[in-house]
């Protein structure tokens, strides 16, 4: 069975305001833009995505808000605090544990976890991804925890601008 991974990292955000934690930064207008047109390219993918699991980061849930609009049926969104600075271990155990009712899942999060499980997936070096970046990686696997390192084929890698005049 064919398995859609959108590996999705949360668009630009703001420089940190005097006192703020790192996690409370907010959408930069950038970043709200990037966020809307990942939304169109989103739409525009032969399915639809069933979740969408999230740092709950404020620049993360910014991001996945903004997603939302531009989707004609809304995922399910689950947002967790293991997806705030993870590591690959940590990101991939978090690939085995999606629920086998999801077939198309989005994990929206930060670099280098990003990039980090990216790589492992693939086998290939992506050099980091861009805010508001995302690699469709199709894998073949009958349940979410068989898929390991090396089993995924990148289908497509967006970033903002990319359709540009």
């Amino acid at each position: 069975m064919v398995k859609n991974l959108l590996l999705i990292r949360h668009a630009d955000a703001q420089m940190p305001q005097r006192n703020e934690r790192d996690f409370e930064r907010k959408l930069s207008e950038k970043g709200r833009s990037e966020s809307a047109l990942l939304g169109e390219y989103l739409q525009k993918l032969p399915f639809k995505i069933d979740t969408i699991y999230t740092s709950p980061s404020v620049r993360t849930l910014q991001t996945c808000a903004e997603i939302i609009q531009q989707l004609e049926v809304s995922p399910r969104i689950i947002s967790s605090e293991e997806y705030y600075e993870a590591t690959r271990n940590v990101m991939m155990a978090a690939v085995n544990r999606v629920d086998n009712i999801f077939e198309n899942v989005a994990i929206l999060a930060h670099n280098p976890s990003i990039s980090h499980l990216y790589e492992y997936l693939t086998g290939d070096s992506q050099g980091g991804f861009v805010t508001a970046g995302c690699a469709w990686l199709q894998v073949l696997a009958d349940q979410w925890e068989q898929v390991s390192g090396g089993m995924a084929e990148t289908k497509d890698y967006y970033y903002p601008g990319m359709y540009s005049k």
